[in-house]
């Protein structure tokens, strides 16, 4: 990719890929991304990530298997 991708989109790209490629039941990815444009503009908090997840099908349909994926993400307060 050549340009900046927002997190969100580049997650869903990768997401819809591995689908098409290996057509699995389910599948979930799970990003954690540190954001150029917060050094951009000099934010003193380096620590500052951004997590996003994607989920497909088993993974939307079982309550629990999406539990499971997200539960061991260490979410900041």
């Amino acid at each position: 990719m050549n340009r900046p991708q927002i997190q969100k989109e580049a997650i869903t790209q990768m997401a819809d890929l591995l689908m098409s490629k290996v057509s699995p039941d389910g599948l979930a990815v799970a990003m954690e991304a540190d954001h150029f444009c917060m050094h951009w503009r000099e934010v003193k908090d380096a620590e500052t990530k951004m997590v996003n997840s994607v989920m497909r099908g088993s993974f939307l349909k079982d309550s629990a298997l999406h539990r499971e994926f997200l539960s061991p993400i260490n979410l900041k307060d």
